[in-house]
């Protein structure tokens, strides 16, 4: 008896090995089709100055922050990643894609892609660390702007319509333009929203862009701390111009972060499964990607698969799964449907105690609707 419950015990326990073996294979192989499918939808857009000058399009600019981080492990040992790791933004730069390729020359780049795109570009960005970092990057991403004109649209960017409706209207009397966006800085004692140059455009070699980089230069000469962004000088810079009629605002309702009544979406109206009261002529929505990560309560969100996304039971996973969908419409909205009973109301007749009876017509709606009571 014992020898045969041995026998038993070896054989499912080699079931399981070779079990086991045959789910890792299939899980690696469908993880490397999935990058694979992600590496080459990217690897169209990746540019150069060459291809950007002679662009007749408007450029559409996606910067892609790879920055170290732990959420995915290269190998037990790194417990580590420069990978993005984020899957859901590979979501965000498909819903862009899909919505904006025949109006724009779409360039996705990254840190390493100003000494390339930008003459006279000297800074190592693999060199310098936050918060220094950050202000590069910043100074980098306006100089584009500058040479070569276009939109700078977050990655973070749920786009449910053509932007170049969105760039015509900030670039009307060839002004540089900046979005509305929920505030963060220390501005937001005073302003819930605040223009954010994390969503701004202008055509190239405009006057107050340079005028802008000048003043970010000077900015990042004499400062090497956070104080710039606590502060939130370039958007204070920014806010002064647009008080001056120099710069174009686009309202937040326009870019999903805040609804129609004027009230801003937060992360919790994003991760709740709640209809979103949204413009129905809004261009997307702007998902705020940076408090996803700083958030313990939702950072579950950034490590999900494609698939768990779509699969979730969240708003914006709705939102994503309608706007990568083969037969997606520009300019969907999700909205609750309206059920009709199909049982008679009874109203309570003022009268006598206990009388039911059919609802007069044109009688309003200010008595008391029951059920049918019954016999």
């Amino acid at each position: 008896m014992n020898s045969f419950s041995t026998i038993n015990l070896v054989s499912l326990f080699a079931i399981l090995i070779v079990l086991g073996y045959l789910y890792r294979r299939f899980e690696n192989k469908r993880l490397q089709e999935e990058s694979q499918d992600n590496y080459s939808a990217i690897q169209k857009y990746l540019l150069d100055d060459v291809t950007l000058a002679k662009s007749k399009k408007p450029i559409l600019w996606i910067h892609i922050p790879y920055e170290y981080n732990s959420r995915k492990w290269v190998s037990f040992g790194s417990r580590s990643s420069f990978d993005l790791n984020q899957p859901y933004l590979y979501l965000t730069i498909k819903s862009i894609m899909r919505q904006c390729d025949k109006s724009f020359t779409i360039c996705i780049i990254d840190d390493n892609s100003f000494e390339k795109l930008i003459p006279n570009w000297s800074i190592n960005m693999n060199t310098i660390t936050d918060p220094i970092l950050a202000n590069m990057r910043m100074l980098g991403l306006m100089k584009l702007i500058h040479i070569y004109g276009g939109l700078l649209c977050p990655l973070a960017f749920v786009c449910m319509k053509n932007l170049i409706g969105l760039y015509h209207k900030g670039t009307v009397n060839d002004k540089m333009f900046a979005c509305e966006n929920n505030n963060s800085n220390i501005t937001s004692t005073t302003h819930d929203f605040y223009p954010d140059l994390a969503f701004c455009g202008a055509k190239k070699n405009n006057r107050t862009v340079g005028q802008l980089i000048d003043f970010i230069q000077r900015t990042n000469s004499r400062d090497f701390t956070a104080e710039n962004e606590f502060l939130g000088n370039n958007d204070r810079w920014v806010n002064t111009r647009i008080q001056r009629g120099e710069i174009n605002l686009i309202s937040g309702v326009d870019v999903g972060i805040k609804n129609v009544d004027d009230k801003p979406i937060k992360l919790e109206d994003l991760m709740s499964n709640n209809y979103l009261d949204i413009y129905p002529q809004t261009y997307g929505i702007w998902i705020p990607a940076e408090q996803l990560l700083k958030r313990r309560q939702y950072e579950w969100f950034t490590r999900l698969s494609h698939k768990e996304v779509l699969e979730s039971n969240t708003i914006i996973g709705n939102y994503l799964l309608l706007y990568n969908s083969p037969d997606a419409k520009s300019g969907d909205i999700l909205e609750p449907i309206e059920e009709k009973p199909d049982w008679v109301g009874f109203w309570k007749t003022p009268n006598y105690p206990g009388l039911y009876g059919l609802k007069p017509i044109n009688l309003g709606n200010g008595v008391e609707k029951v059920a049918y009571p019954g016999v």
